[in-house]
């Protein structure tokens, strides 16, 4: 296998990165600027609540919402014999107001807040630094050679490793160095010296150590030998990745390669049509079938297919090439779309037992490759397979999607006719809770709603203002939709007086009538405005008296007025000015 690990950096709102092998998409994982992940984030935070009756608490850390902090996640350091013979509380280990170092495990989903916990970890490229009340170390289970795990031991025995710390060996520490592995080590080390020290002196709550971002991530947790190519088209990303590799990998700096060529890099290797498909309902496979795949929050439903698929001798044949098909395109899109909590295949019926089994370990073999832990049930009596997967991330469709107003998820609407008569039913449960007297009631519905009420509902409407001696105004709202309704109520003394005041607005001709007449239009006067002293006196310098601004006070006393009674005004002035 020859994989490439291909990252499009060059957008600022969105980095993607794409690792593909043989030109098939196996894995994608993207971050916005908008939903930056806090997933691996250390934090100095608040108990601000203890809930003993969810065995939880709720930690206030600086972001918008609370973090949920459960009982098996508090590290119980020292704890008192009394206290030890208890059956454990929240409220025996916690305190509100008490401050607490906490490590995000899963970022916010919708409205839940993120999940977190007291047992702090440090990934680094070979091994990880974590909090245990055992101290000592420990071998990823990933790792099932005798010899590798032999291997591991007789590093880890060679470290000295601090009390209440432990050292994972991950995969990739298999195949370094001692000394590769030792410098590891002292960098993680040093690196958790620097959180003890701001937990001491930073001020809750604030953040005390920042993962990496998403491009010196993931070259950090999938690199392997089997990737041959990391290429990156963002000039700057590249130049941050070339150090990371010349700090922990100077061996392997020739794997990288800059992108410069003027076609998109996703599009330069046919990315971006598999991202297009990432998100269809139905999964197409190569023999003819199709999965179908539905997502909830919690929980996944994917049901294999047989469609065209008709190539073998017989029955039993087709079905079994179909399932072991299906299990491969199974294991790659849950990495893709990283679909997490209890996940149901509804596979195919198979009468052989051995079809069966086969089926079970193939997909058990494609999973060693997920990242998340997995657990894997055997086919049932039915023919369905249950597994419950870790989600890693937030799903793709959660980022990049938001709910349909018109289904609000549900993926099916009413039909317009059902959408009337619930129209009228909400109509009439308005008018039995109204206790004031209407004129009028004024209702907006979608426009095809409001059509087929007014042509083919008039009988149920005419009935609706003869019993509550109201006249109903329906209205179509193109920005209304489903079965959104809204109401405008109209009192009948509020009905008369719009009424009066329509009646009272003066015609043109009325207008014209009352100005050869010279009689006044109707007005309550100039509104009133204060007279700023200061803009219509000043002092004078040379007699120290005050001098009036003839102009700043016609201004003030006369800017509601037309510029034509500004002239009759100063006209009537200068007249008077010569008879005196």
């Amino acid at each position: 296998m020859s994989k490439k690990v291909i990252i499009n950096a060059a957008m600022e709102e969105e980095t993607r990165i794409a690792i593909v092998d043989n030109n098939r998409l196996l894995d994608l994982n993207f971050e916005t600027a908008t939903r930056t992940k806090r997933k691996g984030n250390i934090y100095k935070g608040i108990v601000t609540n203890i809930e003993d009756g969810l065995n939880a608490a709720f930690i206030e850390f600086g972001e918008n919402k609370q973090a949920f902090l459960p009982l098996s996640e508090i590290r119980v350091t020292a704890c008192s014999e009394e206290l030890s013979k208890k059956k454990l509380k929240v409220s025996n280990l916690l305190t509100r107001g008490q401050e607490i170092i906490i490590q995000v495990t899963k970022d916010e989903i919708s409205n839940k807040g993120a999940a977190v916990t007291t047992y702090l970890s440090l990934p680094g490229r070979y091994i990880v630094l974590t909090h245990s009340n055992e101290t000592g170390g420990a071998i990823s289970k990933k790792i099932q050679n005798e010899n590798s795990r032999q291997y591991a031991r007789n590093i880890l025995s060679s470290l000295k490793i601090p009390t209440g710390i432990s050292v994972i060996i991950r995969t990739a520490g298999i195949t370094c160095t001692s000394k590769e592995l030792l410098k590891d080590f002292q960098l993680l080390c040093e690196i958790w010296k620097q959180i003890n020290r701001g937990a001491k002196l930073g001020r809750a709550p604030t953040v005390l150590y920042h993962e990496p971002d998403i491009i010196i991530k993931t070259i950090r947790d999938y690199y392997s030998k089997d990737v041959t190519e990391i290429i990156i088209d963002d000039e700057e990303a590249f130049k941050e990745s070339q150090i990371f590799f010349k700090k922990h990998m100077p061996d392997l700096v020739k794997y990288l390669k800059h992108h410069k060529k003027k076609e998109p890099i996703f599009q330069f290797y046919n990315i971006e049509k598999a991202i297009n498909k990432l998100f269809d309902r139905n999964v197409q496979l190569y023999s003819g079938g199709y999965l179908t795949i539905e997502q909830t929050e919690a929980f996944v439903s994917i049901d294999v297919n047989s469609g065209s698929s008709t190539k073998e001798d017989n029955h039993e044949s087709t079905v079994y090439k179909t399932n072991m098909e299906a299990a491969e395109e199974i294991a790659r899109q849950l990495r893709l779309r990283d679909l997490g909590g209890i996940i149901i295949i509804d596979f195919i019926d198979m009468m052989l037992k051995k079809h069966k089994r086969n089926v079970e370990r193939h997909i058990y073999e494609l999973m060693k490759e997920d990242k998340a832990h997995i657990k894997i049930n055997q086919i049932s009596s039915n023919g369905t397979l249950e597994l419950t997967r870790q989600r890693l991330r937030q799903s793709h469709r959660l980022i990049s999607h938001t709910t349909c107003k018109n289904c609000e998820g549900t993926g099916r609407v009413r039909d317009i006719e059902g959408l009337s008569i619930l129209a009228l039913r909400n109509i009439s449960g308005y008018l039995s809770k109204i206790k004031m007297r209407l004129a009028t009631l004024i209702i907006k519905l979608p426009l095809e709603v409001a059509n087929i009420i007014n042509n083919k509902k008039r009988r149920e409407i005419i009935k609706l203002c003869d019993f509550y001696k109201l006249e109903l105004e329906i209205l179509g709202d193109n920005y209304l939709t489903n079965n959104n309704i809204e109401f405008k109520n109209i009192k009948r003394g509020q009905a008369g007086l719009e009424a009066a005041q329509k009646d009272y607005n003066i015609s043109q001709l009325d207008k014209i009538h009352r100005i050869k007449k010279d009689l006044p239009t109707p007005s309550i006067g100039p509104v009133p405005t204060f007279i700023n002293k200061k803009a219509l006196f000043h002092q004078s310098k040379i007699n120290k008296s005050y001098h009036f601004s003839e102009d700043s006070l016609t201004q003030a006393l006369f800017g509601s007025l037309t510029e034509e009674n500004i002239k009759q005004y100063k006209k009537i002035k200068l007249d008077n000015t010569n008879v005196k």
